[in-house]
């Protein structure tokens, strides 16, 4: 015992006095060789940290949760002031060459201005993109923009394998395994898409659009799909895998990136094309004005020099090739001749005629006026000679006309004259009579100038005078040459005579036509000229 009890002591002591030399070593060998312990102790860190979380994952989140999720909290807030700083600043530029884009992108694409703003302060750029071998950690390729080079891609690779791992089986639940997705810090994120034996970490600069994530699928789908095998048999020689088609093929995200801000920056067509479209509207604007304006000097010019109307106001207003009439007349006769005076100008496409009729009050010298203004416009459009004497209410008028018809018409018209009780009626019916001789020269049925002008005199009549009697055509021969060839000469000419009076002027009067091989009645003999003829007049009808 007491042996061991010497032991015990000799122990205790040789403890006690080597203590402050091994403590003082440590601490000494603590500060000179801090890299080499923090290198040999790091890999213990990590298995105690993984062991920690396998089995007291909730300690490990209620003892970083006070610092994670405040910093996260101040990041959000802070993100926010900053996007609604910038959205404030575009929206009060106003109507800058920007918005109004803006705006017409937003009603292209159907979207609120809202929505493109936001767009427009969250842009994404893809900066660098890492093919990492999942199980080892090491860097297979690498891509990355010129300006935005990575300091250790190593050294971020083997990190960022560390933290899947780390994250992967900390999210692990129920034996189902889900992968980690995205890793965000400061204003970027580094976005992870993997597959059974690689995965790729790409760098991107502001928040990520749908269309990035599709391409960067994409992308990996064809990457696995081509040069899977041999990422799978990796063994650690890089000479193994094909590099340069490996990258070649990760080039295509950073371009497709580029593409498009290109395209962003981009002007729409439509924005060419709308101030064309509102310059060539201007114009359009000028020139149909214009129209217009000559048009309204026309009619204004039509209007002075037309008597029956100068009495009175009319208002017209010409819009695209349309005349608007408005004002009152007091009678229906200068409402129907207003009309048409004016409607053979040309460029004119339609008359909407809204002049009111409205009778005028009975003062004797107006309604004199207004007979007077009447009756001169019967002399002046239908040929028509009748004179009248007013005896205040009690109306006389005489004269003649070709019909009755014509007659009761004049009489209607003077009878809606406001102030006349009276009309004492000595117009006289006298039928029209027409006397004309169309010549032709020698084997010929053509029409020569003094022909056609003799012919649209008698279309003048007719038309002024409402007549509606027969017309008949005599032909007569010269006598010279055979019958049939002098009857042949003769229907010719009877032709070309009705043709000119219905299709020139309109002529619907019953047509009667003889052919004669002699002279006309009367007819002096040493003038065979003069008996190549039509004689033309008119069968009275009954009266």
């Amino acid at each position: 015992m007491a042996t061991n009890n010497k032991g015990i002591d000799e122990s205790q002591a040789l403890e006690e006095a080597l203590e402050p030399i091994v403590n003082k070593l440590i601490d000494k060998n603590f500060e000179n060789s801090q890299e080499k312990l923090a290198t040999q102790i790091a890999p213990l860190i990590g298995v105690a940290i993984k062991e920690q979380i396998r089995s007291q994952k909730d300690d490990i989140i209620d003892a970083l949760y006070p610092v994670m999720g405040n910093m996260i909290s101040k990041f959000v807030t802070k993100s926010l002031e900053e996007m609604l700083h910038k959205i404030n600043a575009q929206i009060q530029n106003g109507l800058s060459t920007k918005t109004i884009k803006r705006k017409i992108k937003a009603k292209m694409k159907g979207v609120s201005e809202t929505e493109l703003l936001l767009q427009e302060n969250s842009s994404a750029q893809i900066q660098s993109v890492l093919l990492i071998h999942k199980e080892s950690g090491i860097l297979l390729a690498k891509v990355e923009k010129s300006s935005h080079g990575l300091n250790d891609p190593d050294m971020l690779a083997s990190m960022m394998t560390a933290i899947r791992s780390f994250v992967n089986d900390w999210i692990a639940n129920d034996g189902n395994y889900q992968e980690l997705g995205e890793i965000e810090y400061g204003g970027n994120k580094i976005i992870i898409e993997a597959s059974g034996s690689s995965y790729l970490a790409i760098i991107v600069e502001g928040a990520a659009y749908a269309k990035t994530y599709e391409t960067i699928s994409e992308v990996f789908a064809t990457l696995v799909s081509r040069y899977g095998d041999a990422i799978q048999a990796f063994d650690g020689d890089i000479q193994n895998i094909p590099l340069d088609e490996i990258k070649e093929l990760l080039q295509t995200l950073l371009l497709e990136e580029t593409q498009l801000q290109e395209e962003k920056k981009k002007i729409h067509p439509l924005l060419i094309l709308l101030p064309i479209l509102l310059i060539l509207w201007f114009l359009y604007n000028l020139y149909t004005n214009y129209l217009d304006t000559q048009l309204q000097d026309e009619v204004n010019n039509k209007l002075s020099h037309t008597p029956q109307l100068l009495l009175y106001k009319i208002d017209t207003k010409v819009k695209d090739k349309e005349l608007t009439l408005s004002g009152n007349l007091p009678y229906e006769y200068y409402k129907n001749l207003t009309e048409k005076t004016l409607q053979n100008i040309e460029g004119l496409e339609s008359i909407k005629n809204e002049i009111n009729v409205v009778p005028i009050q009975s003062d004797p010298m107006q309604i004199s006026a207004h007979i007077a203004y009447y009756i001169k416009g019967l002399q002046i459009d239908k040929d028509i000679h009748l004179s009248y004497t007013f005896d205040f209410t009690t109306l006389k008028i005489e004269g003649s006309v070709a019909n009755k018809e014509l007659k009761k018409e004049i009489l209607a018209e003077l009878d809606k004259i406001q102030g006349i009780q009276k009309i004492e009626d000595k117009i006289k019916v006298v039928p029209l009579k027409i006397e004309k001789f169309i010549y032709f020269q020698k084997n010929s049925s053509r029409l020569d100038l003094t022909s056609q002008n003799k012919l649209i005199t008698i279309i003048n009549k007719l038309h002024n005078t409402k007549n509606t009697d027969t017309l008949v055509l005599n032909a007569y021969s010269d006598k010279i040459g055979s019958i049939e060839h002098n009857r042949y000469l003769a229907k010719k000419r009877v032709k070309q005579v009705e043709k000119f009076l219905k299709e020139h002027g309109g002529i619907t009067n019953p047509i009667k036509s003889e052919i004669f091989d002699s002279y006309f009645p009367g007819m002096d003999e040493t003038h065979p000229n003069k008996s190549r003829c039509i004689h033309i007049s008119l069968q009275q009808s009954q009266i």
